[in-house]
């Protein structure tokens, strides 16, 4: 730590590093490290130091690249150990992947991103890539759209305002109205979709979980192959998803006193879908307006 140096901007700044470790595709040596964060080689160094006598940062031989160390692994199986939410849900998310055969996601937001806490993979031939851990934009998830869609409608501006609507595909919603549409529209339905919006080839529909005081905190879903999990299966499967999510939210402590939050049964034929989930046969939405 440079003298005169705040000790939490020094503890900020190990953090920065440590998660420029978790981000890279590969091991980093100290001048790239330096290079990108836009930090004093020296003082890297240091942290980089500190962290690796920790167990945190690996130090390659001899190459000498950074890399994170098996200590974070540690870390994160702690997390996820302790972390009631994972632990309540698993078993539901077990018996919702075995009933679906497909693979079945549990999510929460964290600092303006979707992040996997937990996975069970489906009876797919190809296994999908995602893992526990894994980070993905809010707007072109279900995952994400589920969650969000309870939060004031303020969050839903600050979040385009901060992060934008970036395209992930040619269905990504990119237009602010369009999204802010379709968030209304998860949050009478109780569940979303996300229509090949994040990635080429796969098409999800998730759930909101809710706490004892209906916030939606973390949100479940359910991944397929475009190939086999068409747009009408994956309407199909959402009340079984909110079904499940009803049942996590339940053990969390939230109780509907009211019928509002039992969504109306999903349509099939198309009708009432959102912008960027139109009919069979409709042309796919381009990613500069984010649907008609």
């Amino acid at each position: 730590m440079k003298r005169g140096e705040p000790l939490n901007r020094s503890a900020q700044r190990t953090i920065t590093v440590l998660e420029y470790l978790a981000a890279a595709d590969g091991p980093r040596d100290l001048a790239v490290i330096s290079r990108e964060l836009k930090m004093n080689k020296s003082t890297v160094y240091r942290f980089l130091t500190t962290l690796a006598e920790n167990g945190y940062v690996t130090q390659q031989s001899p190459s000498g690249k950074y890399t994170l160390g098996s200590k974070v692994t540690w870390l994160a199986s702690k997390f996820l150990e302790k972390n009631p939410l994972t632990k309540i849900s698993r078993p539901y998310l077990e018996e919702l992947s075995r009933t679906t055969g497909e693979t079945v996601h549990l999510a929460v937001l964290d600092h303006n991103e979707v992040s996997y806490i937990d996975k069970v993979d489906g009876r797919q031939a190809v296994l999908m890539a995602s893992r526990i851990g894994a980070r993905m934009p809010v707007h072109s998830t279900a995952l994400g759209k589920a969650i969000l869609s309870g939060r004031p409608e303020q969050e839903w501006q600050r979040y385009v305002a901060e992060v934008g609507l970036f395209p992930r595909t040619a269905n990504t919603f990119t237009d602010p109205d369009a999204f802010y549409q379709e968030l209304h529209k998860v949050r009478r339905e109780m569940y979303a979709l996300d229509d090949v919006e994040n990635e080429e080839g796969i098409r999800c529909v998730a759930a909101p979980i809710k706490d004892v005081a209906g916030n939606h905190v973390a949100a479940v879903s359910i991944s397929g192959w475009t190939l086999t999990m068409t747009l009408e299966r994956a309407i199909s499967l959402a009340p079984i998803l909110i079904e499940t999510a009803a049942q996590i939210s339940a053990q969390l402590g939230f109780h509907s006193q009211t019928q509002a939050d039992t969504a109306a049964a999903p349509s099939t034929d198309g009708i009432g879908l959102s912008t960027n989930h139109r009919q069979r046969g409709a042309p796919v939405p381009k990613a500069k307006t984010g649907g008609d």
